[in-house]
């Protein structure tokens, strides 16, 4: 498995993907480069005869197999890098570097189209401690910021699933109407069968292939802006985690399927109106033309154990919206609840001396 790194043209230090400018950008001298402009001058390098100077496929880990403890070796610093079979695009622990895995971003795996990040990780990072600010609650580690350092960006493999869809679904509906005499109050129920059929055209309805994350957690981190896919390129990989899929694209039909159904149901629900309450009896759904695409989309994830618990943040990499649970700190509940109640002890003291206090 081979190790790829962007190098700067200038100082030879890695270069990382910036969210701000889009550019590639350099640590150590500070220059930016356009990434179309470095892919020409790559190509000029190579017309000229020269090694390549962007793409450099080092040979302390190129081709060499899998260590026996599983590790593959840094071309940096020579350290010894974890990584398993679906990893992508890593940092190495020891020299920070920004390493890419040339086999893993091979053809056969190379994915159709990705979304670069637009949130920074400083600002992933003030997002979080924003969100975890002024809870009283909170476990005293969720209130160090460097703590909250251990956030991350990932880039997440999803399958976005195209079709053609015809949809017939029937609902059960029902209208109340009420009136009153000098004598009794009447309420009268009528049922309808309503029935509802359309054709309808899906773009991009998003399943992750990542069997660590939780469907839950992408999904409510949705939606993301497809207007910004742009054909994959391992540069913007450049300073972030990438695993490649492990649930292949058939793997991940089950979801999109029970996710087209819950959207053709929205659509067709939407149009039944002027009843009192509508419930779904009966739906089919028949696709055709479909299409998945293999992309990678832009994720912050901040993972923690709190109580034998696993906890997970995930902030959108190019809208910011963020979902995640925070732990209690049961000494703090505790001290909290005991407060309260001698506080609201000694307010119900004062009222009875007040309101009680004279007569006796």
């Amino acid at each position: 498995m081979d190790f790829v790194q962007y190098k700067c043209p200038c100082c030879g230090a890695a270069l990382q993907f910036s969210p701000e400018t889009q550019k590639l950008s350099c640590q150590s001298c500070q220059n930016e480069y356009d990434i179309e402009t470095l892919r020409q001058y790559e190509q000029e390098e190579r017309h000229q005869g020269e090694q390549d100077l962007s793409w450099e496929y080092q040979k302390g880990a190129c081709g060499a197999a899998r260590t026996e403890d599983g590790m593959y070796i840094c071309p940096s610093c020579g350290a010894k890098v974890e990584a398993d079979e679906n990893t992508v695009s890593t940092t190495c622990p020891y020299c920070d570097n920004v390493i890419v895995i040339k086999a893993a971003a091979s053809k056969e795996l190379k994915p159709d189209v990705m979304i670069p990040f637009q949130v920074q990780g400083d600002q992933a990072r003030q997002m979080l401690e924003g969100f975890c600010k002024g809870k009283p609650l909170l476990p005293k580690n969720f209130k160090d910021k460097s703590y909250l350092k251990n956030l991350k960006g990932y880039y997440v493999p999803y399958w976005l699933f195209d079709c053609k869809a015809d949809a017939d679904m029937s609902f059960r509906a029902t209208r109340v109407r009420t009136w009153s005499d000098s004598r009794y109050d009447y309420i009268d129920t009528s049922y309808y069968m309503v029935a509802r059929a359309g054709a309808m055209e899906f773009w991009h309805v998003p399943v992750d292939g990542s069997a660590e994350m939780d469907d839950s957690t992408t999904e409510s981190i949705e939606p993301f802006d497809y207007r910004a896919l742009t054909e994959f390129n391992p540069a913007y990989l450049a300073g972030y985690e990438t695993d490649r899929y492990d649930v292949n694209a058939r793997q991940a039909e089950g979801r999109a399927k029970e996710r087209l159904y819950n959207s053709a149901e929205q659509v067709l629900r939407s149009t039944v109106k002027g009843y009192q309450t509508v419930t779904v009896k009966r739906r089919n759904l028949s696709s055709h033309g479909g299409k998945a695409h293999y992309a990678l989309l832009p994720v912050w994830l901040f993972e923690t154990v709190y109580g034998d618990k696993k906890y997970q943040f995930a902030i959108n990499g190019q809208t910011g919206k963020m979902v995640g649970e925070l732990p209690v700190d049961r000494g703090a509940f505790w001290r909290y609840l005991c407060g309260f109640t001698a506080v609201g002890t000694a307010v119900c003291s004062i009222l009875g001396i007040l309101l009680f206090g004279g007569v006796l």
